[in-house]
């Protein structure tokens, strides 16, 4: 069996993920929940939303540490590739000098 893997496409997409990770970071759920919050004092929408906003937040720190370990696994799988890729060409470039890696 023969397949592909372009690395430099994997590594885009770990840097994709970084991005939306960025985006995440920019989202204030508790800050923008706030004005709904004092337009309607007291009561259970005022009480609600902080806990709507703290599981929100809650949510999106677990989602952060997806992306971030998805990213980091994507792109230490391009790294292996290119390793697997550098090992295999070394190895084949000895071969045809006749050099087996042994001392003679």
């Amino acid at each position: 069996m023969r397949f592909e893997v372009d690395t430099r496409t994997l590594r885009e997409s770990a840097m994709t993920v970084e991005e939306v990770m960025a985006q995440l970071e920019g989202l204030g759920i508790a800050d923008d929940l706030r004005p709904v919050a004092v337009a309607v004092p007291g009561g259970r929408t005022a009480w609600g939303l902080h806990h709507v906003a703290t599981a929100w937040q809650a949510q999106l720190a677990g989602t952060r540490w997806q992306l971030r370990e998805l990213g980091r696994s994507v792109w230490a799988c391009a790294d292996a590739y290119d390793a697997v890729d550098r090992a295999v060409r070394d190895s084949l470039a000895r071969a045809r000098r006749g050099d087996d890696g042994s001392s003679r």
